[in-house]
């Protein structure tokens, strides 16, 4: 996850520099969690003496986690739901925006069902657009378009963020994650090494270590939450790029 830098005409320049403030939250905190658990006395979960393991599970799920880590990742959902947002505001009609009356329902529609009143519930917040390309890649977008709704990134962008504005998002130490370095990764990929390696490989270069996870991460019962915040941003980033070639 790099820098955006747009020029400062474009109108996505204070959109980018949401997406590079997240970024920038994303990175900050995956730190601090390294941090966490390099200052534990369990740091990497051995896997070459299995009875270790379980003891150190039960060590890292009774750590208190600091309230910090819940506090930075709901700013980093928060940011990426208000780029949403700033969307929809940009391609509103200026005169539909500055009315008072419209402009408190200009918001990105996020729809996990399709809805049987379209007006009040996805018609009214993009009233003020007149574009077509827009609005129909706004509909294509829905997780109500999904085989499964629950799967989509954007609605959970949405729903967490819903509950950040009323308490801390949920974070709980889970379990063991497997870290494999990225380069060897990438032969197995490249089908340069036979995946019937993979479990030689990973004695050798791999290892075990604790992480943190959403109690709660729609689509999934739990998710490692750099990873969760990672892919979020992807999405909206994604998201970014397709609406600036609809300008």
């Amino acid at each position: 996850m790099g820098m955006i830098t747009l020029a400062p005409s474009h109108p996505f320049v204070g959109i980018a520099e949401k997406l590079n403030r997240t970024n920038e939250n994303i990175r900050n905190l995956e730190s601090e969690i390294t941090t966490f658990f390099d200052e534990s006395e369990h740091p990497i979960l051995s896997h070459d003496n299995q009875k270790v393991i379980p003891e150190a599970l039960e060590y890292h799920r009774s750590r208190q986690i600091p309230p910090r880590f819940s506090i930075l990742s709901g700013e980093v959902i928060h940011h990426l739901r208000s780029c949403l947002d700033h969307i929809i505001w940009h391609f509103s009609d200026i005169a539909f925006r500055e009315t008072p009356k419209n402009a408190r329902f200009i918001e990105f529609p996020i729809l996990e069902k399709r809805p049987s009143d379209m007006f009040s519930q996805f018609e009214r917040k993009i009233k003020g657009i007149a574009n077509t390309a827009v609005r129909s890649l706004i509909e294509e977008c829905q997780p109500y378009n999904r085989p499964n709704p629950n799967e989509s990134l954007l609605l959970a962008i949405h729903k967490m963020d819903i509950v950040d504005k009323h308490r801390e998002l949920v974070i709980v130490v889970s379990t063991g994650a497997a870290r494999f370095p990225i380069e060897l990764w990438k032969r197995y990929e490249n089908k340069e090494l036979p995946i019937s390696t993979i479990g030689t490989d990973f004695k050798r270069h791999g290892k075990l270590v604790p992480e943190i996870a959403f109690n709660e991460f729609y689509g999934a019962e739990s998710e490692i939450v750099i990873q969760a915040l990672g892919q979020m941003y992807n999405e909206v980033l994604r998201l970014v790029e397709a609406f600036d070639k609809r300008r």
